[in-house]
C-alpha cells in the first residue's frame, strides 16, 4: 500500500487503512453514512464554510498553489476572484497576521503528518501548527465563538436540545486527544493541545484556547472505547447503525409498517406506551 503522503491523506485508500478525528465523528453521527464514505460511495460535503477554513489553512501553510485549482467553486469563472461569500477571507487573514501571539502559535511546522494507533486501530493525524517538544496547535475559522445549540439523545431514545461551547459542540475535545496520544506515540512526549480560533464575523474575533488535559483525557477513553467498534464496521465486520435521519438513511430507508403517531411528538418517550 502507498505511503500516506499530504497528496494522499484524503483518499479512499488511506481512509479505508486509517481513521481520523474527521471520520470517528462521522461514525459518532452516523454509522451507515460514514461506512459510505469510508467506501467512496458518496463524496465529501463541500460547503461553503468548509472552503473557507480550506483557503485560510491553505495560506497559513503556503500551500495555496495547490488549494486553488482544486476549488474552483470559490472563484468567479471570468475574473479569477474571489466570489462573493469568500471575500471576507482576507479580512481574517489580516486579523491573523496583525496579531503577533497568534501568529507566533501558528508559526510552527506546518501540516505535519503522523500515525499510529488507538486500541489497536490505525489513526492518523495533519498538525496545522507543530512545535516539536511544546505544542499542538491546531487552527480554526469559526462562524463565531457563541454557545451552540445541538441536539442529544437520552437513554430512552427521547432527544432533547442543549447548549454547549462551540468546541464541545464540534467535539474538538475528541481531535485534541487523538493528536496528543499520536504525537506522544511518536515522541514520547505528551503535549498541550491549543485551539487557535478566528470567527468569521465582520469585525473577526480571535482566541488562542488550550483544552485541559483531563478533558483530552476524558475523550481518549471515549475514542478507545469506540474505535473498535468503528474499526470493525469499516472491515465489514458487524453491521453499521443508522441514524435515520441524513441524508444517506433517509435514501436507503424501508418502510415496514404502521406506526403510532405518538412517535413524531417531540417529548415522546418509548417506555411510557
Amino acid at each position: 500500500m502507498a505511503e500516506l503522503t499530504n497528496e494522499n491523506y484524503h483518499s479512499t485508500e488511506m481512509r479505508q487503512k486509517y481513521m481520523g478525528y474527521s471520520q470517528f465523528c462521522d461514525f459518532l453521527a452516523c454509522e451507515r453514512k460514514a461506512l459510505a464514505r469510508v467506501k467512496g460511495e458518496i463524496e465529501d460535503e463541500s460547503t461553503d464554510a468548509f472552503s473557507f477554513g480550506g483557503y485560510v489553512d491553505a495560506y497559513f501553510s503556503h500551500e495555496l498553489n495547490d488549494f486553488i485549482p482544486q476549488h474552483p467553486e470559490m472563484f468567479n469563472s471570468k475574473t479569477g476572484e474571489l466570489k462573493s461569500q469568500f471575500k471576507h477571507i482576507e479580512n481574517v487573514i489580516k486579523t491573523i497576521e496583525e496579531d503577533e501571539v497568534l501568529m507566533k502559535y501558528l508559526n510552527g511546522e506546518h501540516q505535519v503528518i503522523m500515525t499510529g494507533e488507538i486500541a489497536g486501530v490505525p489513526f492518523k493525524i495533519k498538525i496545522d501548527a507543530y512545535h516539536p517538544g511544546k505544542l499542538i496547535v491546531d487552527q480554526k475559522i469559526v462562524r463565531s465563538m457563541e454557545p451552540i445549540w445541538v441536539e442529544e439523545t437520552a437513554e430512552n431514545g427521547q432527544k432533547y436540545n442543549v447548549k454547549k461551547s462551540f468546541w464541545r459542540a464540534w467535539h474538538y475535545e475528541f481531535e485534541g486527544c487523538i493528536y496528543r496520544e499520536i504525537v506522544r506515540q511518536n515522541t514520547g512526549l505528551t503535549l498541550p493541545f491549543v485551539l487557535a480560533v478566528t470567527t468569521k464575523e465582520n469585525v473577526p474575533d480571535k482566541g488562542l484556547y488550550r483544552i485541559p488535559d483531563e478533558v483530552l483525557d476524558e475523550a481518549l477513553e471515549v475514542v478507545k472505547k469506540l474505535a473498535p467498534r468503528f474499526d470493525a464496521i469499516k472491515k465489514g465486520e458487524i453491521e453499521p447503525e443508522s441514524c435515520g435521519q441524513c441524508d444517506v438513511c433517509r435514501k436507503l430507508k424501508k418502510l415496514t409498517g404502521v406506526f403510532d403517531a405518538r412517535i413524531l411528538d417531540p417529548d415522546y418517550d418509548k417506555d411510557n406506551y
